[in-house]
């Protein structure tokens, strides 16, 4: 065959393949090719230059960057949302939120055990899916609470309430932990870890599939400390003079990731970060300024599989 006459044929197979929009199988009949060679045309053209495919970026739609965390991070998925309040942790934290219940939305399947913790993120993420509905047609999923209650139970950023209302809005059922967060003592802790309804409801979450973690970070202003008689700011600021830098599950780590072995982490009633590394996949939801350090630290320390979190985040994240 002479070149003009292939050219002409890679011109020709393209043209049916991608403007035609014929299947492989079509083209291979009508020009009496085999199968083999119509891929072999097709890549030949895509590899001189006949085909050029070019994806359009998208206003808020985050491929390059999302691609970017994934390998630099070795991230299953990440999901950036566009947030134009990247100062303001109140805001963003609701906008992450939105990306999250599209993620879940996507992934969730029957017989899914979901473990879900708590946090501002967590209930914007809540919250899109009330208003959008999420469960149609799914079957046996169960939906757990990853940590003991903090502050008042009727607080939409309650574990408990996350719980019930993701439960329902998948159409599953829910496994509550029925002890507060936060021991008042070790010897508390223990009593609590070793009632037989808790140990079985962390059990269960320890063999979870999917969890989605809100990631905290050692500040004054934050929920945490907003909720009162949880835990006060000394203990906090002392942990974050021991290096903390962040939480999952109220879990303190340092920027490596690595876990603090604190007299607090003895009273916390939840799953540990040892645990929740063993589920299959542990979601991340978190952005915005004061997150920074703690979404780097749960990077560094390859706690999460998958991150949900803003753009400007994201391009700190991998600057």
């Amino acid at each position: 065959m002479t070149t003009v006459n292939r050219q002409r044929l890679l011109v020709k197979t393209a043209q049916l393949y991608y403007q035609q929009e014929l299947t492989q199988a079509e083209i291979s009949k009508r020009l009496r090719l085999s199968r083999q060679k119509v891929q072999r045309l097709l890549r030949e053209a895509r590899k001189q230059g006949v085909v050029r495919i070019n994806i359009r970026p998208v206003m808020g739609v985050y491929a390059d960057l999302e691609q970017t965390l994934e390998q630099r991070f070795g991230l299953r998925e990440s999901v950036v949302v566009e947030t134009a309040t990247y100062e303001d942790q109140s805001k963003v934290t609701r906008e992450i939120g939105v990306g999250a219940s599209d993620y879940l939305r996507r992934v969730v399947k029957t017989n899914d055990v979901i473990v879900i913790s708590w946090g501002g993120s967590l209930l914007g993420m809540v919250d899109a899916l009330w208003t959008s509905g999420a469960g149609a047609g799914l079957q046996g999923v169960k939906v757990i609470q990853g940590l003991g209650g903090l502050g008042d139970p009727t607080n939409e950023t309650h574990a408990a309430d996350l719980t019930r209302r993701l439960a329902k809005l998948l159409g599953g059922k829910a496994v509550l932990l029925p002890a507060p967060g936060v021991a008042g003592s070790r010897s508390a802790g223990r009593a609590f870890t070793s009632d037989p309804f808790v140990s079985t409801a962390l059990q269960q979450g320890a063999a979870a599939n999917l969890a989605f973690i809100g990631i905290g970070a050692p500040r004054q202003n934050s929920i945490l400390i907003r909720q009162g008689a949880i835990v006060q700011w000394p203990e906090l600021r002392a942990l974050k003079e021991s290096g903390a830098v962040g939480d999952m599950n109220l879990r303190y780590f340092n920027r490596q990731g690595q876990p603090l072995l604190t007299e607090l982490n003895e009273r916390v009633i939840g799953l540990t970060l040892e645990q929740i590394g063993g589920i299959r996949t542990v979601v991340g939801v978190a952005g915005g300024k004061e997150k920074l350090k703690a979404i780097l630290g749960a990077l560094s320390g390859n706690l999460l599989d998958v991150l949900v979190t803003d753009q400007v985040t994201a391009q700190k994240l991998t600057s």
